[in-house]
């Protein structure tokens, strides 16, 4: 223990002695491989030294370089004096610290972060300058991209927010389309509701009629009538295309011709389809651009126009759609297929709705009952086809003469049914006797030929002499039908002279 002891101060002083050198060398080349720009300058600004970094970033080789005033290594649109300040501060207790443009032996030039100040000898004398460089162009390329996606963020977000409040007024509208019953109600919501929800001064929403071959403004608002009130669907291009069609311009040939000539301004229309069907087209024209609005700002409001519509649009379409599909299942259920007129069931809660309305405001009804006379030897003579055309036929004659109060109906087969609201058993009978005898004037056509003549026998009972329940008119009403039918038909039979009958024969009695 006492011998390694002894050996070890000399040791200790070896490598003191060589400290300094290996100090200065590992210094050396940490500045050689130093991933910052380090360069050094006499005090008249000439350059004595630069490391790797340095040349390798400016394009030099060392002997290229070595000499050179630094001024070499700065592009000439830095800010003026700016080189000779950094060269005078380079000398100067305190130095100089700041971006500036390097310019680089191809031309090119990057922007540097520099440092530069005094290198002094142990008396204090300067004796030249450093300078380190570091190379931010990458670091200002990603402050820029970081702004720049900041700036798309921004508006991205304020537009994802405009989208919102547009959703929000659009599933509004939506709603209260989903609650109309009519779309004759939809039409009116709608015209109301889409100015508010677009940037739209004028516009119109159109439906395409029921042969197709005509578009009429069911609905317009905005001081400018922006499209005719009908017009053919070829005069659309949107109904041509079947896609959003818009115009910027008054004088383009793509204008759409069912657009008013005086409507001078930009417009889009969208058409309305929905479930493979064509439903008309919605046209909007443009908030008029202001005096000092740029070409940009119109354009983009023709933009946003153009995508407020087309969703608006699939909206109204889906719900005018549902409405139809609403209306057709509804008349479905409730109307006979082949007469078009109300079916049994129908009628029946029309007959109860009526008499309670009649109970409340102390009025009659009455029904009336008809059944074509000898519909089976029709059928055998002419056949079930000529025997549907007949039962068709008179369909549109019952529905022709009908009042809008009164309910027409095929109560079954060959048997109808007609309530009267506020009429009295007289009034049914004068009706059922206009009804029989201007039925005898009717001609049926089937397969090129003539059918014979038709009559019918008819039922009268009435509230509130006949019953107050709808299975006590309806028993009554079809009595007096039997008794019309075996007293040789054609004719027509009030329930009142049933029960006076029924009052006198000796069974009740």
């Amino acid at each position: 223990m006492k011998r390694r002891s002894s050996k070890r101060p000399g040791r200790q002083k070896i490598a003191t002695g060589n400290n300094r050198t290996e100090e200065i060398h590992l210094l050396a080349q940490a500045v050689e491989n130093c991933s910052d720009m380090i360069g050094m300058a006499n005090p008249e600004g000439y350059l004595t030294f630069m490391n790797r970094t340095f040349l390798q970033a400016l394009g030099y080789s060392r002997e290229e370089f070595v000499g050179k005033h630094f001024g070499i290594a700065f592009a000439p649109n830095n800010p003026p004096g700016l080189v000779q300040e950094i060269g005078e501060k380079s000398v100067q207790d305190g130095g100089w610290r700041g971006e500036c443009l390097s310019l680089r032996r191809d031309g090119s030039t990057f922007t540097m972060l520099l440092s530069v100040g005094p290198v002094k000898d142990e008396n204090g004398r300067v004796i030249g300058s450093f300078g380190v460089g570091q190379d931010i162009s990458s670091r200002q390329r990603e402050a820029e991209a970081l702004r720049e996606a900041h700036e798309n963020l921004r508006a991205a977000l304020e537009e994802s927010e405009q989208r919102a409040r547009e959703s929000a007024k659009i599933t509004e509208l939506i709603d209260i389309l989903q609650s109309c019953q009519t779309v004759e109600e939809a039409y009116e919501i709608t015209g109301n509701a889409v100015p508010a929800i677009l940037s739209s001064r004028s516009g119109a929403l159109c439906i395409t009629s029921a042969s197709r071959n005509i578009v009429e403004a069911v609905v317009t608002w905005g001081d400018a009538v922006a499209t005719e009130r009908t017009f053919a669907p070829d005069s659309c291009w949107a109904l041509r295309r079947g896609r959003v069609h818009r115009v910027d311009d008054s004088s383009s040939p793509m204008r759409c011709s069912h657009v008013s000539s005086t409507f001078d301004g930009g417009y889009v229309c969208v058409p309305l389809a929905a479930q493979g069907e064509t439903l008309g087209v919605l046209s909007l024209g443009r908030v008029p651009a202001g005096p000092n609005s740029s070409i940009a700002s119109v354009e983009q409001g023709m933009e946003t126009l153009s995508r407020q519509g087309g969703a608006v649009g699939e909206r109204i379409s889906l719900a005018l759609a549902n409405l139809r599909l609403r209306e057709v299942l509804r008349s479905q259920s409730i109307r006979d297929p082949l007469t078009g007129l109300f079916n049994r069931r129908y009628m029946e809660e029309s007959l109860e709705r009526e008499l309670r309305r009649a109970v409340r405001s102390d009025q009659c009804v009455s029904l009336i009952m008809m059944d074509i006379d000898h519909f089976k030897r029709f059928n055998d003579t002419f056949g079930h086809q000529a025997g549907d055309t007949l039962l068709r036929v008179l369909g549109d004659f019952l529905r022709q003469r009908t009042r809008g109060q009164d309910v027409a109906c095929r109560f079954g087969g060959e048997e109808f049914a007609l309530i009267l609201a506020g009429a009295s058993s007289d009034d049914g009978y004068k009706r059922a006797e206009l009804l029989r005898e201007e039925l005898k004037q009717l001609t049926v056509n089937h397969a090129g030929r003539v059918l014979g003549k038709i009559t019918f026998s008819i039922g009268i009972s009435a509230f509130p002499g006949h019953g107050t329940t709808a299975e006590q008119l309806l028993h009554f009403a079809d009595q007096a039908l039997y008794l019309s039918k075996t007293e040789g038909r054609d004719r027509s039979t009030i329930a009142a002279i049933l029960a006076e009958a029924h009052e006198k024969s000796p069974v009740a009695s």
